[in-house]
């Protein structure tokens, strides 16, 4: 029996086989995906070139394996799902194929992902949290796994390593709007609930807030819950960061008799859906997800494109129809 190849590639299978290399690193590391078709025409590929699976990593480093890898700070919140689905629309477009981490904002999560990456055959990877990750260990990993050849994108800037990619969202805007809409129809002591002021975008939203009152809640239902709850009398307009913190914030007003009116810095299906649906001042998720996939796209091909800005824009509904 003849012995593996080591100069066969990923790239050599999927032109023998007719298919993509996104294909190739499918039936390699997840068969059950393929159509049998599709499965015996690549492994008789593998064979005809006397190229073995265990061959995969070394193949990566001389092609691609057409995978990204995306990291993302909580998945059970309607953000970062409706961003999956965007990122993963994008990337199938430009021939990507995209797998899926929850870090469960847990820095030490991220740092063993990143850690384990490089070995599992991905061109890339994503960073898409509203946590504050740059601690000396996950900055290092970062560099690690630049330095092991992945492309590298963030949805904010959060770290100094050479050749990162962030997306660039004029964060501060979204309060700002809001604010502004809330203040013409004369609101005068509007109050914005973040979940976390210290986070790299928590940071932007206060830097919006202006004369606002800035209240710390967390990102759950229960804790914006309770942070309404607790809110002055005087108060007459609420500016909320996520979905879920506008539903606990609805919940507890209904619960102590009030009405204010609502404008969430978060622009999600759910947001439409919900009754009553709530006025938005975001960039839609969408956009972002596009925007992080044309960035890891310039990464892989070694092209440079022009930077782009993302604006929030204004949506109203039901909680602020004005």
């Amino acid at each position: 029996m003849s012995k593996p190849s080591e100069s066969a590639t990923i790239l050599d299978v999927a032109r023998r086989a007719g298919v993509s290399r996104t294909t190739v690193s499918r039936v390699l590391n997840e068969p059950d995906r393929v159509s049998p078709d599709t499965l015996k025409r690549v492994q008789d590929a593998a064979e005809a070139l006397n190229y073995a699976p265990n061959s995969f990593a070394r193949g990566l480093r001389s092609g691609r394996t057409g995978v990204i890898a995306l990291l993302v700070g909580d998945i059970s919140q309607p953000f970062h799902g409706s961003l999956a689905q965007a990122v993963a629309a994008a990337a199938e477009e430009r021939g990507l194929g995209v797998m899926l981490y929850d870090l469960g904002h847990s820095t030490a999560r991220l740092e063993s992902v990143l850690r384990k990456l490089p070995r599992q055959g991905v061109d890339g990877l994503i960073i898409a949290t509203a946590d504050d990750i740059s601690t000396a260990a996950v900055a290092d990993a970062v560099a690690d796994a630049r330095a092991q050849g992945l492309a590298v994108v963030t949805g904010v800037e959060q770290f100094g390593v050479e050749g990162i990619a962030f997306v660039r969202t004029e964060h501060a805007e979204a309060p700002r709007l809001a604010l502004e809409k809330l203040a013409a129809a004369g609101a005068q002591r509007p109050a914005l609930l973040l979940g976390d002021k210290h986070g790299p975008i928590g940071r932007q939203l206060v830097l919006g807030a202006g004369e606002a009152t800035v209240i710390e809640a967390g990102y759950s239902f229960s804790r914006a819950a309770d942070a309404v709850h607790a809110l002055s009398p005087e108060h007459d307009a609420l500016v909320v960061t996520t979905i879920p913190m506008a539903l606990g914030a609805m919940s507890a007003l209904a619960a102590i008799g009030r009405q204010l009116p609502i404008i969430v810095c978060e622009e999600v299906p759910l947001a439409a859906h919900v009754t009553p649906a709530f006025s938005t001042a975001a960039v839609p998720p969408e956009e972002t997800g596009r925007e992080m996939v044309r960035l890891m796209a310039a990464l892989l091909d070694g092209t440079q494109v022009e930077p782009r800005v993302l604006r929030p824009v204004y949506t109203g509904r039901e909680s602020f129809p004005s």
